[in-house]
């Protein structure tokens, strides 16, 4: 695949079909996540909550402003905090998740001293307490939903990103929210995630028929082609990991020598340290299975210093 020049794009709501909207936010790096928002009357749906306050402030703003209608569902595509710590902002939204991942924001519950350790910038703005507002409405599989006249279909793809990633798939309007199984000009972050698992994920996305506009949850709104792209990542690194894997290096530097080419020019390259962390872990045979977490960040932060 040539190399794509990197966009620039902006924190906006936009209309990608009658009464469907995503919200993007610029630069989509650490925790800058992307929302969704079906306008249907008495209805309506908003698809993740962000993470601050600000942040998810801002969002509601931008909807208000289309939409003068209650947000009665929140769907969450997965558990990390950027994309659910929001949800105390919709006090009387029902909030819908996949099962695993309701379990795993009771189990994480509001991380506040390991959000500022790993990005300081944030520790102002971040207040001292947040009431965890967890998923009422579980699914494992599969759920239909409907907005008014907007039918919604949620899949889980399997352990991509994390354990409970959700697409949220409009068939009539052939849009896919796809959360953080799609990081658009962003480099994806595995730390949770099932790399082969992720892979498979994206190659289902490629095949289905009716979608043709996807909205990722870094990153501006894409298409198939930016799909394709993000899974050209996970392969290229893949084969370079496996190289020194079998070389007998271990992961830290196998990180600093894989050669990312076009790839370097993503947002928050450093993440290669992570995903290289969680391909070791694949080959040797738990794809999913826990890795050194708190070296691996102490890794990709020392990566981000060098850059």
């Amino acid at each position: 695949m040539q190399p794509h020049p990197i966009p620039a794009w902006d924190t906006e709501l936009v209309e990608l079909a009658d009464g469907v909207f995503a919200y993007t936010q610029a630069t989509g790096g650490f925790c800058v996540a992307n929302a969704g928002f079906i306008a249907a009357g008495d209805e309506s749906v908003a698809i993740d909550a962000l993470f601050s306050p600000r942040m998810t402030s801002a969002f509601q703003e931008a909807v208000e402003k289309v939409h003068a209608g209650p947000v009665r569902s929140l769907i969450n595509t997965h558990h990390h905090v950027d994309h659910t710590l929001g949800n105390a902002l919709f006090p009387d939204a029902v909030i819908v998740a996949h099962a695993k991942a309701r379990q795993e924001m009771a189990r994480n519950g509001y991380p506040r001293q390991r959000l500022v350790a790993t990005a300081p910038w944030f520790d102002e703005e971040l207040p001292a307490e947040v009431p965890i507002r967890l998923p009422t409405v579980t699914f494992d599989n599969r759920l239909t939903m409907h907005a008014g006249e907007h039918r919604l279909e949620l899949l889980h793809p399997g352990h991509a990103h994390t354990v409970g990633d959700v697409l949220v798939h409009l068939p009539e309007q052939r849009i896919l929210f796809a959360g953080d199984v799609c990081f658009f000009y962003v480099t994806p972050l595995a730390f949770e995630g099932n790399i082969p698992g992720w892979v498979a994920a994206l190659h289902a996305i490629e095949t289905m028929g009716d979608v043709d506009t996807i909205v990722p949850g870094h990153g501006p709104v894409g298409d198939k082609d930016r799909v394709r792209e993000l899974r050209t990542y996970f392969e290229v690194i893949t084969a370079e990991a496996r190289k020194h894997f079998d070389a007998g290096l271990d992961e830290d530097t196998t990180a600093r020598e894989i050669p990312l080419g076009q790839f370097a020019a993503w947002g928050e390259a450093e993440r290669i340290v992570p995903n290289v962390y969680r391909l070791f872990a694949a080959f040797r045979g738990d794809p999913g299975g826990p890795i050194d977490v708190v070296r691996a960040f102490a890794g990709m932060a020392e990566l981000a210093v060098r850059q």
